[in-house]
């Protein structure tokens, strides 16, 4: 009786299987690909003046790769890394963790106009090794993965507040 009740519930569940499959479609996560999509933004990139802001800028143009006419707005990225903390212990000197942040502002601008921007920030901590070469590698290290963590998120913000217009062509922000 138990092997019944058992093989009748494993027929009935992937019966149900079936009904649910057909009733599913597969879109993307973040919608269609429309033009009004957000990844449909095209943006004039500005130069990035530090390392932070590069890697960030550089994830963006990823994002959004469509080629970017005059009309288009510009985004620009303002980052800075730092703010080194020390962790809990400090009882050795080498081993001891130790941390950074990036925080970074992106803007879309048309012209004078700001028409979106969002601010983000990240942490992170690295471990000490009382060696300057490598405490200063791992710094680095550190500041890039919480600068990529910043361009995502800041990507995030992107898409999620600001679209383009479909009919012309133009980007702007969604209200």
């Amino acid at each position: 009786m138990m092997r019944r009740s058992r093989f009748l519930a494993l027929i009935g569940s992937a019966a149900l299987v079936l009904a649910l499959g057909g009733c599913t479609g597969l879109t993307p996560v973040y919608g269609d690909l429309s033009a009004a999509a957000p990844g449909a933004a095209r943006f004039n990139f500005a130069e990035p003046g530090n390392r932070t802001e590069q890697i960030i800028l550089n994830r963006l143009r990823t994002v959004f790769p469509n080629p970017a006419g005059p009309d288009d707005p510009v985004l620009s990225v303002s980052a800075g890394g730092g703010g080194h903390w020390t962790g809990i212990s400090d009882a050795f000197e080498a081993g001891r963790p130790l941390g950074v942040n990036v925080s970074a502002t992106v803007r879309i601008m048309r012209g004078d106009e700001e028409v979106f921007s969002a601010q983000r920030t990240a942490n992170t901590s690295y471990q000490s090794g009382g060696v300057s070469l490598a405490d200063r590698a791992s710094s680095e290290g550190a500041l890039e993965v919480a600068a990529r963590s910043v361009a995502e998120s800041l990507r995030a913000a992107i898409l999620a507040g600001y679209r383009p217009l479909p009919a012309a062509g133009i980007n702007t922000p969604r209200h």
